[in-house]
């Protein structure tokens, strides 16, 4: 198994070779014309003197669906939605009460528990550059599709747009929840690109909702393909339920999940053990491995099987969280121990070596997600028996007790216990829901002396100040 143990193995992912400020994300164009000679990383450019036209790429269909494999493959391998140490997982559960660093080196995700970040933290930078550069690329392949009518089929035509618009909203989504006002990039001109304004937190939702009613329109309900790597409809009314979620929009919130809990394509898994699998009938989206045999990087990374650990563990908050019969804490989470001490580590993945043929994907969207949505929204409604009605799903699918407070302020917080103990370690839920019910300050100052309200966003990379002043001013704090 893998592991990151050096300073110069941890580096060496942002080296300055990978990294492309949004001054140049409009230059990516060139990677198009060659993507059949790589699709594993995104090519090192310089500034072009004129624009490459996406015409000539996609009058191949071939070529379309390639560039859009490859900003799948970046998605999984570079930048923030990634599996290993340097991913949200980790990097938000170092930042909240999730994990534990345990290793002594000056490396980013301990920067993140020890909650030292800066604008200069490279992992800061690397999230950015990379989802503006992910962003380019699926703006690239918008605009290519919109001018290669007359050569691409409208199946193809809407299903590769589709989900270009649905990777576009998914990076902007994330910015805006980590750094606050960022632009919202929706074209490949340069200058456009170079001197790009933050704009309002309120308008990024609105640009990220019209582009995922774009992507609703545009995708099938079913998938391209025998696995569920690629987007469809019910990622696009996941995301949708999640964004008007988080607006406190109860009726669109709800709407949405409803969507997505009445497809027929979804079950919940009752056997937890198979909730993560690549067949899962919970996944709405998953990340395919890098290639047969691979399985996932959070497996690879997030396991120990020495103590202590090297890298990190769960926390005793997660930990003394779950109640006593908890069947998540059972099946999703493992723990060694020696004479001394118990380390703990995510066992939702549970293969961390290469096997015949890979068994586990990256998820993504999963429909227990929708559930809760719809506990949530129906409660902030008012509708309390409903409200219940789909929590107990929930914890009935996790060995639990039902739930039977009619409280509203009760299932509120049973909705938000539950989140913490179904979404732990993925994709920072614990940060978001934290912040956006405004429990932040409450929960992580009584957790570590030296928060501060000021860290709810994530401090701008001090390189992208510095190539576009429309940036500033730097948030606060930092």
């Amino acid at each position: 198994m893998k592991r990151i143990n050096t300073e110069n193995e941890i580096k060496n992912p942002y080296s300055f070779k990978q990294r492309l400020p949004i001054i140049a994300i409009g230059m990516l164009s060139a990677y198009l014309s060659i993507l059949p000679q790589s699709c594993e990383k995104f090519l090192e450019v310089s500034e072009p003197t004129n624009q490459i036209s996406q015409t000539t790429v996609f009058k191949d269909k071939k070529l379309a669906l390639s560039a859009l494999s490859d900003v799948y493959t970046n998605l999984r391998a570079n930048g923030m939605l990634k599996g290993d140490l340097y991913g949200i997982n980790n990097l938000l559960g170092c930042y909240t009460d999730e994990i534990t660093s345990y290793t002594n080196q000056a490396l980013d995700y301990r920067t993140f528990y020890e909650l030292n970040v800066q604008q200069n933290t490279s992992v800061v930078d690397a999230m950015w550059v990379n989802a503006y550069k992910q962003i380019y690329a699926v703006n690239n392949i918008i605009e290519g599709i919109e001018e290669s009518h007359d050569y691409l089929d409208e199946n193809t035509s809407n299903q590769i747009s589709g989900e270009a618009y649905f990777i576009r909203a998914l990076l902007h989504f994330y910015l805006v929840n980590l750094y606050g006002e960022i632009p919202y990039i929706e074209t490949t001109h340069y200058q456009d690109n170079q001197l790009a304004e933050r704009i309002p937190i309120n308008e990024v939702n609105s640009k990220l909702i019209a582009d995922l009613k774009q992507a609703e329109r545009l995708l099938p309900a079913t998938y391209p393909s025998s696995n569920r790597t690629r987007a469809n409809q019910a990622a696009a009314q996941l995301l949708l339920s999640r964004v008007y979620l988080y607006q406190k929009d109860w009726s669109n919130a709800k709407e949405y999940a409803t969507k997505v809990v009445n497809n027929s394509l979804y079950l919940m898994e009752q056997d937890l053990s198979k909730t993560f699998l690549k067949d899962s009938k919970s996944a709405i989206l998953q990340w395919m491995p890098a290639d047969v045999g691979i399985n996932t990087l959070e497996g690879q990374y997030f396991t120990f099987t020495t103590i202590p650990p090297a890298n990190v563990a769960l926390s005793s908050s997660l930990l003394n969280s779950f109640e006593s019969n908890d069947q998540r804490k059972q099946k999703w989470i493992k723990t060694l121990s020696n004479s001394q001490n118990s380390y703990s580590h995510a066992y939702k993945y549970k293969l961390n070596n290469k096997t015949t043929t890979s068994q586990e994907y990256s998820i993504v969207l999963r429909v227990e997600e929708a559930y809760l949505i719809l506990a949530e929204s129906n409660n902030e409604i008012g509708n309390t028996f409903e409200a219940l009605a789909n929590l107990n799903i929930i914890r009935t699918k996790a060995g639990l007790n039902v739930f039977s407070s009619t409280s509203q302020n009760d299932i509120r917080v049973a909705i938000f216990n539950e989140r913490r103990h179904e979404f732990f370690t993925e994709f920072g839920q614990r940060f978001f829901d934290l912040k956006r019910s405004g429990q932040l300050d409450t929960v992580m100052g009584a957790l570590k002396s030296n928060w501060k309200t000021f860290m709810e966003v994530l401090p701008l990379p001090e390189r992208e100040l510095l190539a576009n002043p429309n940036l500033k001013p730097q948030n606060n704090g930092y």
